[in-house]
């Protein structure tokens, strides 16, 4: 890379886009209670953290992929219990691979030149649906991250194959089936997106010669060990839990199950119409700059002669790779709105790839109209990321990445009044009837302990404070007696209601103490 006017503005816009990208992901991140999928991945590495190990559900939950990676931040956060874990503490680790993604720009830094690796990088930084998720402990990030670097590797072996590249592509390999088993469809989009590359380039060029097959081959087998030894240790936690090896293979079998929907079906234009234009109260969400930008990559890899051979093949590979990523993950009927970051950020280097073609073409004026063009889609960029992460982060009906999210009030009215109890009777009991567990609650109650979940009601009720999904109100009406004022009544989330009870002398002292307070 020569030290030219637009490499020295591109590293100023890297520059840029991690400052701006590192303050949207990490500023205030308790703002928003936990989401019930970060509440289980919590609990999940309190537990292996407390050396309770790992164990894999091959039905729901996913690899321990995200918690390694989240033990090193916690323990340089100054926690090392479950009870230590907090929030801001929690989100550091996806925010953190949310900001290397922003980074990760420059690695393409060949194919995309200087001014696609800025422009790409702006719009890592800034895209609202990256940065929502980079705030939220879950999988996706760092999965995206692992993407960005397994194709970065790749890449690497095609220009300069080494063995030593292959290796690396493996170690994201496993490391990505230890995070979520979604990352298969992300190797078979870019497998076929191979596929067509190569068959672009023999149809140029029918006398192009293969690469020497024996060191591929060789290469290949080296790196299928390693990345199948290296997922093993990691899902069994270093081979004590073996079962779990099995498990991580044919949970398959649940996944194609799921993938009919359940609960989650959403029309195969739903992913397209959340980036593209979705009218929600009081604002309007949209990512098209990154999506029109993209298509003229797109174009411009599969029609323009000016590429690099090199170059034109990686743009090409990354332009069929968004395209059927897209298209398998709008076919399934299965659909959360975090799913399609995968696609989005192959979008957003081919949007760098966009700017970069446009930028080289045009003329002086034309360059500062595009500039301007530019700098207004970021702005419009930044105002969704301040509605979405500081404004409404947690109002499904205005914010289209809150999806089933907890409901505020929970935090600030339920939490807070077993908090106030708690202080009245320090060994307070707490029963939660609820199908699901009633989750994020056991997150925010975890240091309660005479605090017991189940499914329905049983045939005694003792608790101090009874929390019960509405659906067994009738149900619990014999069981509390008169022993209990209330319900109470507080969202657990959109459309689902909880029920509170609490035992009458307990309430009394609880009024007694806020009227104290008051005087």
């Amino acid at each position: 890379m020569r030290l030219r006017p637009q490499n020295l503005a591109a590293a100023t816009a890297l520059l840029i886009a991690l400052g701006i990208g590192s303050y949207l992901r990490t500023a205030q991140l308790d703002l928003r209670p936990m989401h019930t999928d970060e509440a289980i991945q919590a609990e999940r590495l309190g537990t292996l953290m407390g050396g309770g190990g790992f164990q894999y559900n091959p039905h729901d939950g996913h690899g321990p992929g995200l918690l390694y990676l989240s033990i090193p931040v916690a323990w340089l956060a100054g926690a090392s219990s479950y009870g230590e874990l907090s929030e801001p503490v929690l989100r550091l680790t996806p925010a953190l691979c949310g900001i290397a993604l922003v980074l990760a720009a420059a690695l393409f830094w060949g194919p995309l030149g200087g001014v696609g690796v800025g422009a790409a990088a702006l719009l890592a930084a800034l895209s609202p649906m990256h940065v929502y998720y980079s705030r939220y402990y879950i999988m996706e990030l760092p999965l995206v991250l692992l993407l960005a670097l397994f194709l970065f590797c790749l890449w690497r072996y095609f220009t300069k194959p080494a063995a030593a590249w292959m290796v690396g592509a493996a170690i994201c390999g496993a490391w990505m089936h230890a995070t979520k088993e979604t990352f298969v469809i992300s190797i078979a989009a870019l497998a076929a997106a191979v596929a067509v590359a190569a068959l672009c380039e023999w149809r140029r060029d029918p006398g192009l010669r293969m690469a020497p097959l024996r060191p591929l081959a060789v290469h290949l087998a080296v790196g299928l060990a390693v990345s199948v030894a290296l997922s093993a240790a990691l899902y069994s936690v270093f081979f004590t839990e073996p079962a779990a090896i099995v498990d991580s293979y044919t949970t398959y079998l649940n996944y194609l199950d799921r993938a009919g929907g359940s609960g989650h079906e959403k029309p195969s234009t739903y992913y397209l119409g959340l980036l593209w234009w979705r009218e929600m109260e009081l604002f309007n969400w949209s990512e098209a700059m990154v999506l029109a930008l993209a298509g003229v990559g797109a174009l411009a890899a599969a029609f323009s002669s000016s590429y690099p051979r090199d170059h034109r093949i990686f743009l090409r590979v990354l332009a069929v790779y968004a395209v059927v990523t897209l298209l398998i993950y709008s076919v399934i009927a299965y659909k959360t709105p975090w799913s399609i970051l995968a696609f989005l950020h192959a979008a957003t280097l081919l949007a760098g790839a966009g700017a970069s073609f446009l930028f080289q073409r045009a003329r002086p004026l034309g360059r500062a109209v595009l500039g301007l063009a530019f700098a207004a889609g970021c702005w419009h960029l930044f105002q969704q990321d301040r509605v979405a992460n500081f404004q409404f982060p947690a109002h499904g009906d205005r914010n289209p990445y809150a999806y089933s999210h907890t409901s505020p009030r929970l935090v600030n009215k339920l939490v807070a009044q077993v908090a106030e109890l708690r202080a009245i009777e320090p060994e307070l009991s707490v029963q939660v009837f609820h199908p699901e567990t009633g989750w994020p609650l056991p997150y925010y109650f975890r240091d309660i302990g005479r605090a017991g979940y189940y499914p329905a009601p049983g045939a005694e009720v003792f608790a101090d404070v009874v929390i019960a999904d509405e659906e067994f109100s009738a149900a619990l009406g014999p069981l509390l007696g008169d022993r209990y004022i209330g319900p109470d009544l507080c969202n657990l989330r959109d459309n689902v209601m909880l029920h509170i009870y609490i035992e009458k002398e307990l309430f009394s002292a609880m009024v007694d103490r806020r009227t104290a307070a008051s005087q």
